[in-house]
């Protein structure tokens, strides 16, 4: 579809014009050039013109000039005439010598003004003819008259004047008229020659003004419009482009800049419709691809999130039925003992198709699911109306159903089962259909399998459950029944030493004071796995009292004096002053710390081992710092494990059960606070343990 914009102005002479000054091959700035020179040769030719009436007023105010100096020579001509007419006349009638002779004189002194009448008025040359003829024979005629008078012949003097001298004066005043009004008249006649050509002056000026400033305005209009036209298409077409057409292009003549930029808004356009196209059917492609994983998503996090196994292939096989364009799907599980497909989970199906499925016996014979399972590759039936469907692929046909695609649900060796999308319109399945069933397929063998092992787990804790607690009630049972014949040995010995039987040989009495230690030290590995079998049976509670962190802190170190100074170790405690009084177990508090301050003494061989207690922020904090052979930082962690030691060889040498830090953490744990070791191998080792100043009622059980 072609964009195109009608001119604005109606005149069709004018489109024209605007059309042609488009079309020019030329740039718009040449195009700007030749209007503006166009507008200073108008007004070039507009000052010509001026320059032109100008002369030509100029021409006629001359000659206006020259007509009134005429005027006024002739009407000298005249006055000079009627003088002289009257002084000759009063000259001859007093015959006076004097008076004769200035005539004369003046009679040829007007001969000179008659010659410069004659060079100025060369256009009444015939007139001044005349005048000179008459005045030369007015002139012999006054001559004559005045020899007469003084010939003394006066009356004969007088008759020449009378019949002579009087008709040429006559004739020549007559004459004088005839110019002066000769000159008057072509004054009158320049004048309206003058105002005519003033008028035509003033009416060229003024058309050649008009003309000129409607040619300016006319290339103005012609000009800016065979750029705003343009323009104006152009930015309608990229409003467009904006608001999303890429179809339309605009049509513009121009055959400069402004058309260039036009194709290449054209361009522009073209390619912007393709990448919008691409941009369209990518973003069509990336939201199929984000549905895609959001419902792999929602699949995996049933799949994680629950072990219900319906459930799980219930969510399965709907998002593969919405992903796939399909209207119905089921989920296949295969018995290898009865070598069938039962149907597990369906979506989009009515209970009468499913009960009519479900009756179904599905081997793997049959020409759709079996099919897929012996290939193991998925299979597609376009259309079951074509060829014979075997009687399960009949209940759908007649259902409605026509597309069928069949994935197979495998592992390594083994069929687990099928799923089947279903579509009632016929046709081949894309195969990008087909890869996102085959993942949903993966989703639902991982999913059947995690249910087995589920199962299995479950099973295998169930076991593990009944014989941790068989354990616990062995280790209860028997720790009972090694106590007590162990305390009455011990009480034996004890009497045997003090002496309550008689007194023993030195030999005996340290027999029997070995036995008595080593008795203690039975006793105390009993007490140990008691704890640890009370603790891992719920059983150990703490009896919550006040106590004083002082008073535990020199228990343990009463305890472990003796040991410490048999080593040669130096044993010291640092209790802060004014702290206040907590509330928990004392007892199984100070027996973590005697664990601590034990193990400390017992692998520290030369050196010192340092107690500190301190509240901070609401806590106890005791530290047991040695100069031991420091612990490797893998063992850090394995320390509070039951039955973990750090070395075997030196575990061995010093004796253990590797219970003591286990039950030691247990035991602070209750309490609700926490324990743990800093240690660099050489470079001792210290033991923090932090537990809060005041324990609630809700911790009294482990």
């Amino acid at each position: 579809m072609i964009f195109s914009a009608s001119w604005t102005n109606p005149n069709n002479i004018t489109n024209r014009l605007v059309g042609w000054v488009a079309r020019l091959p030329a740039r718009v700035q040449t195009k700007l050039l030749i209007a503006f020179l166009s507008i200073v040769g108008l007004l070039i030719v507009l000052g010509a013109v001026g320059l032109q009436v100008l002369s030509g007023v100029n021409d006629q105010t001359n000659e206006l000039i020259k007509l009134q100096r005429r005027i006024a020579a002739y009407r000298q001509v005249q006055h000079d005439t009627t003088n002289q007419l009257y002084s000759i006349s009063t000259a001859l009638l007093l015959q006076d010598d004097r008076m004769l002779d200035a005539a004369l004189r003046q009679l040829s002194q007007f001969g000179y003004d008659l010659d410069r009448m004659e060079f100025v008025a060369e256009s009444e040359a015939a007139v001044l003819g005349q005048v000179r003829q008459e005045y030369d024979r007015f002139t012999a005629g006054v001559t004559h008259v005045v020899e007469l008078i003084r010939a003394g012949r006066t009356d004969e003097a007088r008759k020449v004047q009378q019949a002579e001298i009087m008709p040429l004066a006559d004739r020549l005043e007559r004459l004088t008229n005839q110019l002066v009004n000769i000159a008057e008249a072509d004054m009158v006649t320049a004048i309206e020659t003058t105002k005519g050509a003033y008028g035509t002056s003033r009416l060229i000026v003024v058309s050649f003004a008009v003309g000129s400033i409607l040619l300016a305005l006319a290339l103005g209009y012609i000009i800016s419009w065979s750029l705003i036209e343009p323009v104006k298409k152009i930015e309608t077409r990229l409003r467009q482009i904006a608001a999303g057409d890429f179809a339309q292009q605009v049509a513009v003549v121009n055959r400069d800049e402004l058309g260039v930029l036009a194709g290449n808004v054209n361009q522009t356009s073209e390619q912007l419709g393709r990448l919008y196209q691409e941009v369209q059917a990518r973003t069509a492609e990336l939201a199929r691809s984000v549905g895609e994983l959001e419902a792999l998503g929602e699949v995996s996090k049933a799949v994680n999130s629950t072990l219900d196994l319906d459930t799980v292939l219930q969510t399965i096989v709907a998002k593969a039925v919405q992903l796939s364009d399909t209207d119905a799907g089921t989920i296949y599980v295969f018995s290898s003992t009865r070598q069938q497909f039962r149907s597990r989970a369906t979506y989009g199906m009515g209970d009468e198709l499913i009960a009519a499925i479900s009756d179904q016996a599905i081997g793997l014979n049959d020409p759709g699911i079996g099919d897929a399972a012996r290939r193991r590759a998925p299979v597609q039936v376009p259309d079951l109306s074509e060829g014979t469907p075997s009687p399960a692929q009949k209940i759908v046909l007649d259902a409605g159903y026509r597309g069928v695609l069949v994935v197979p649900l495998l592992r390594p060796n083994k069929i687990v089962g099928a799923l089947v999308v279903r579509r009632r319109n016929p046709g081949e399945f894309d195969q990008q259909i087909v890869h996102l069933m085959e993942t949903f397929a993966a989703q639902s063998v991982l999913a059947i399998q995690n249910a087995k092992l589920f199962r299995e787990i479950e099973e295998k804790g169930r076991e593990l459950e009944a014989a941790s607690r068989h354990k616990s009630q062995f280790l209860a049972n028997m720790s009972h029944e090694l106590r007590t014949p162990l305390n009455s040995v011990l009480g034996f010995t004890e009497l045997l030493v003090d002496g309550i039987y008689g007194e023993l040989p030195d030999k005996a009495k340290t027999t029997v004071e070995r036995v008595q230690a080593n008795g203690r030290h039975l006793l105390g590995l009993i007490n140990d796995v008691l704890d640890l079998s009370k603790i891992e049976a719920g059983q150990l509670t703490l009896a919550l009292e006040d106590y004083s962190v002082g008073q535990i802190v020199r228990s343990a170190v009463t305890a472990v004096e003796p040991l410490a100074r048999s080593k040669g170790l130096s044993l010291a405690a640092t209790v802060a002053e004014n702290l206040p009084l907590g509330r928990g177990d004392e007892r199984r508090l100070t027996q973590v710390l005697l664990n601590l301050a034990g193990n400390a003494v017992k692998f520290t061989e030369r050196g010192a081992i340092d107690i500190l207690a301190d509240a901070v922020d609401g806590h106890f904090e005791i530290i047991v710092r040695d100069t031991g052979p420091g612990i490797a930082p893998t063992d850090q962690v394995l320390i509070f494990d039951e039955f973990q030691q750090v070395d075997n060889s030196s575990t061995r040498q010093k004796g253990g059960t590797g219970l003591g830090l286990a039950i030691s953490k247990r035991i602070v744990e209750m309490h609700g606070g926490t324990i743990g070791v800093e240690s660099v191998p050489g470079s001792g080792s210290t033991f923090r343990m932090k537990i809060p100043i005041r324990v609630g009622e809700d911790v009294k059980a482990a």
